[in-house]
C-alpha cells in the first residue's frame, strides 16, 4: 500500500519528494515512535475519541468496510511496526525516522511527508483498510490524515473511497 500511495500522490498531487517515516503511525496519544503528532495524537484519532469510536465513523463513511477487517485495523495499530526499507515503488523516496542520520538527496527542499498505518485486512484478503497522513511541502491546504479503503479486483488493488481524520485547509 505504501508503494501505491507514494505513486497516487505524486501523480495526482505533485507529491514529487516523498520523505516517507520509517515507523507506522498508531492509535496512541502524547507519544508516537515515528514522530508525528496531530492534535496531540499520532494521526489516526482525534484525542477526544477512542480508537473504536473513530473506527465507528470510518465505517459509517465506508459502508463497504467489513467487520473483520476493522478488527485487524485495531489490533495491528495498537503499537508502531517498522516499514520495510525498500518500497516496491519506482518514484524516489526518502525514509526518515527521529534517528535518522542520512542527509535528504540534494534539491529536496520541499518534502511531502508521508505516515503510514499498518495495513489490515479481511480474512480473504480482498478488502484492505489503511490510514495515511501527509504533509505537503508545498501547499499546507493539501495536507491531511485520511483512512483509506482499497479492494483487490483482478489481481489489484483499487481503491473505493476514504475517511478523513483531519485536514489542514481545503483543496
Amino acid at each position: 500500500m505504501p508503494a501505491a500511495a507514494i505513486d497516487r500522490f505524486r501523480s495526482e498531487r505533485g507529491a514529487s519528494h516523498p520523505f516517507v517515516a520509517d515507523h507506522t503511525s498508531t492509535f496512541e496519544c502524547s507519544s508516537g515512535c515515528n514522530g508525528f503528532a496531530m492534535g496531540g495524537c499520532n494521526g489516526l484519532r482525534a484525542k477526544d475519541e477512542t480508537p473504536a469510536e473513530r473506527l465507528a465513523i470510518v465505517k459509517r463513511d465506508l459502508t463497504e468496510l467489513e467487520q473483520a477487517t476493522i478488527a485487524d485495523f485495531k489490533s495491528r495499530n495498537e503499537r508502531c511496526s517498522e516499514l520495510a526499507k525498500k518500497i516496491p515503488t519506482d518514484s524516489p523516496y526518502f525514509l526518515f525516522g527521529v534517528n535518522t542520520s542520512e542527509k535528504a538527496p540534494s534539491g529536496w527542499e520541499h518534502a511531502d511527508f508521508f505516515y503510514f498505518s499498518r495495513v489490515a485486512f479481511n480474512k480473504q484478503q480482498t478488502q484492505a483498510l489503511v490510514h495515511i497522513s501527509f504533509m505537503s511541502g508545498t501547499n499546507a491546504a493539501d495536507s491531511g490524515g485520511k483512512y483509506f479503503l482499497f479492494t483487490k479486483q483482478g489481481g489489484r488493488w483499487e481503491p473505493k473511497g476514504s475517511s478523513a481524520v483531519w485536514e489542514l485547509g481545503s483543496r
